[in-house]
């Protein structure tokens, strides 16, 4: 991990998250005030029921006529869910999937938006279901089912979306399905940006987990840099996202245009991935701002650049960011 600027140890623990801000970061708040600066997407109101069939116990999606053939899976995926389905240790029938009603909804918006999508649901992805697929790329209404049924990540969106706020709710009043046009995106041109007191302070590699040459050379560091502060001030500062403090992901795609692409809002705190900072030290590196005092717009600080981290060599790997 390389920096350019050390922080300052002020914050000694993680940062209390505010219900507002999470339901600020959830797709459907912020999608259609940034659709011109991100993928093409829809969002699907979910029903309660469909909603508790997700928490229920075991993967079993019943067949229809527009779901994926058992050959589309990939044998691999289709080794493991059988081997998973197989070893229920109580023995009890699994809930089935029957809401033809979505399901067509989740057909047309894939067709929609070209054949295969990324499936997410108020703020997470999938992710932690690779064991079923190794992409998260869909082609029907059938693996999107089962990937959201997989994953722990989602469940946590059902159960837990404001555990860490000084809140008694557990959930929101509703929950969404975001189906995202599939594209082929390298990870090495992701990056994750840190926002507090209206100020864009620090800037992380996403993809903790490898080493990219190319992000070891200053001057391509300088350029990406330069191109995420660009798009900051022109799409996101002065209360374009209504948030002080938030979290922020792009896309940069390659030189010499290195086009910048909203991928992604997260909250401000511990449930969203600090990458290769952690929170104590962002809370220090913000300058207090994380509390929306910071400075002002235009003032001394806001002339700083970012502090950007990349990893630049084999020892400084993290776990993968999800």
């Amino acid at each position: 991990m390389a920096g350019d600027s050390a922080a300052s140890p002020d914050a000694e623990e993680e940062p209390e998250m505010q219900e507002e801000e999470v339901l600020a970061c959830a797709f459907s708040a912020w999608y259609d005030r940034f659709r011109s600066l991100t993928f093409k997407s829809e969002v699907i109101s979910l029903p309660e029921d469909f909603v508790t069939y997700l928490l229920a116990d075991g993967i079993k999606v019943g067949n229809n006529d527009d779901c994926a053939s058992e050959s589309s899976w990939g044998s691999a995926a289709g080794n493991e869910q059988a081997d998973a389905e197989s070893s229920s240790s109580d023995g009890e029938e699994m809930a089935e999937a029957n809401f033809p009603e979505l399901e067509a909804q989740i057909s047309s918006a894939i067709s929609r938006l070209g054949g295969a999508v990324l499936p997410k649901l108020n703020w997470s992805a999938p992710k932690d279901a690779a064991w079923l697929q190794p992409q998260l790329k869909c082609f029907s209404a059938r693996e999107v089912i089962t990937l959201l049924k997989a994953s722990d990540f989602v469940a946590h969106d059902l159960c837990h979306s404001f555990d860490h706020c000084n809140s008694s709710r557990k959930r929101p009043d509703s929950f969404t399905l975001v189906l995202r046009r599939w594209h082929d995106l390298h990870t090495c041109n992701e990056f994750r940006c840190f926002v507090a007191g209206g100020r864009l302070f620090a800037v992380s590699q996403r993809d903790t987990a490898n080493v990219y040459e190319h992000l070891g050379e200053q001057g391509e560091v300088e350029a990406l840099r330069r191109e995420i502060c660009s798009f900051f001030e022109e799409h996101l500062r002065g209360g374009a996202f209504p948030l002080r403090r938030f979290v922020f992901d792009v896309y940069v795609g390659a030189a010499p245009q290195r086009r910048v692409r909203l991928v992604d809002f997260s909250p401000w705190g511990p449930t969203t991935d600090p990458c290769l900072f952690d929170w104590p030290e962002l809370g220090g590196l913000s300058g207090g701002g994380e509390n929306g005092a910071g400075a002002a717009a235009g003032g001394a600080r806001a002339e700083e650049p970012p502090e950007f981290r990349v990893v630049r060599e084999e020892s400084e790997r993290q776990a993968k960011a999800e």
